[in-house]
């Protein structure tokens, strides 16, 4: 079992502290989701110009990226913004193969208001037809996330069953499926030719709203997630993705991020 965290979980650590806290809790990779202020840390100074600086830094402590968490979605119409999705794939691949990183997350996305289900399949599967392209010569691959309106294995299906595994693979955010219906057994069992990543994460569901709990205390079937994954022979990592840039009642990492680690180590 790998283990590693989104950076949504700590938005007010510096890179310094994020690294410091995996290595303290015994986590061996992050996955970079904002620093700071900022969400795209293809933006930032640490992942440009000095980039060679901050991967060895993050490779000297024994850590890994496994995955690049990007704001990249799939139903996007409009030409302009989809030209900035695609400068943003460009720019996170590049760094994937600087970091040795073989995944960039991307979402599927909601389904405007005037468009049929058809029409938005139809465009998400040309837009990641284009990503695989870009990704390619860098030696990562995108990665659809359970998410809006492609959540369930059927769904996720719509998308990539015309690609290869190799090309496409899908990450698995075990709270977004389960909110809609499906089982744990039953999303993996789908998609586990694709499954390529995992998120964990616990929550609650109030007035509608997804409220972030630590691993345990929320009401995701965690048992039943980690039981369908050794049943399948899972060998990726696991990622903690509490969202606390998003929701600022969600554990602090100075607790959630060592409890995940001993949590799941005792889980597995």
């Amino acid at each position: 079992m790998k283990l590693c965290f989104s950076t949504l979980a700590c938005p007010a650590w510096s890179l310094q502290e994020i690294i410091d806290g995996a290595v303290a809790s015994g986590i061996g990779g992050i996955d970079f989701r904002g620093v700071g202020e900022e969400i795209d840390i293809t933006k930032m100074p640490a992942f440009n110009e000095q980039r060679t600086m901050t991967i060895s830094s993050i490779r000297e402590r024994g850590l890994e990226m496994p995955c690049l968490n990007t704001s990249i979605v799939l139903v996007t119409p409009a030409p302009e913004r989809w030209q900035m999705m695609l400068d943003e794939c460009q720019r996170h691949a590049e760094l994937a193969k600087k970091s040795e990183t073989k995944f960039l997350r991307v979402f599927g996305g909601g389904v405007p208001k005037g468009m049929s289900r058809d029409e938005a399949r139809a465009l998400s599967q040309r837009h990641l037809r284009q990503l695989v392209k870009i990704c390619h010569p860098f030696g990562c691959q995108p990665l659809l996330e359970t998410h809006d309106d492609w959540s369930t294995s059927s769904e996720v299906l719509e998308l990539v069953h015309e690609f290869d595994p190799n090309e496409v693979g899908v990450l698995w955010d075990i709270e977004h499926p389960y909110r809609k219906g499906e089982s744990p057994a039953e999303t993996v069992t789908g998609m586990k030719r694709y499954l390529r990543h995992v998120h964990f994460k616990d929550s609650i569901r109030d007035n509608g709203k997804n409220i972030p709990k630590l691993l345990g205390e929320g009401d995701l079937p965690i048992p039943e997630c980690v039981h369908v994954l050794k049943e399948v022979g899972y060998d990726g990592w696991i990622c903690l993705e509490t969202e606390k840039r998003w929701a600022s009642e969600a554990p602090e990492p100075e607790e959630s991020i060592p409890q995940f680690a001993q949590f799941m180590k005792r889980a597995w």
